[in-house]
């Protein structure tokens, strides 16, 4: 019999924590400005959980970061300390909540099946062994 897992992850003050449970439908790592700027560094990871399988706890900020032309696309984030950050992507992963990867602090996560935007990286990053770059979204 197989052990479902479960995860835990939180923001830097514990005043907002998520559990998800099993494993993740996708993940992904991007270079694009957006993701540098909103991530303050020089990449996202990402992970999408189906809804059903998180449970989040604690007080959030939403921001519509598209605007009013996508409002089924926001992010969420601790209002003490500004981490934790989840997020909704809309059309392109309906049913889903997108994760920080970085806010489960395990180094056991699985592994971004590639990196979008790959030239929009800082020119001192080397282009990893193990996972395929691509130089722009898929549409």
């Amino acid at each position: 019999m197989q052990v479902e897992t479960v995860r835990q992850g939180r923001c830097d003050c514990g005043g907002l924590s998520f559990t998800v449970r099993g494993e993740p439908v996708h993940t992904h790592a991007c270079t694009c400005t957006e993701c540098q700027r909103s991530t303050g560094s020089v990449m996202s990871h990402s992970a999408w959980f189906p809804e059903a399988a998180v449970a989040i706890e604690g007080d959030y900020t939403l921001h519509h970061h598209r605007g009013s032309e996508h409002p089924d696309r926001y992010r969420c984030f601790c209002p003490t300390c500004g981490t934790g950050r989840f997020f909704k992507s809309g059309a392109a992963f309906p049913g889903t909540i997108g994760f920080a990867v970085g806010s489960f602090a395990d180094p056991d996560f699985p592994p971004p099946r590639y990196v979008l935007y790959w030239g929009n990286r800082p020119n001192w990053l080397g282009q990893p062994e193990s996972v395929p770059v691509r130089a722009e979204a898929e549409e």
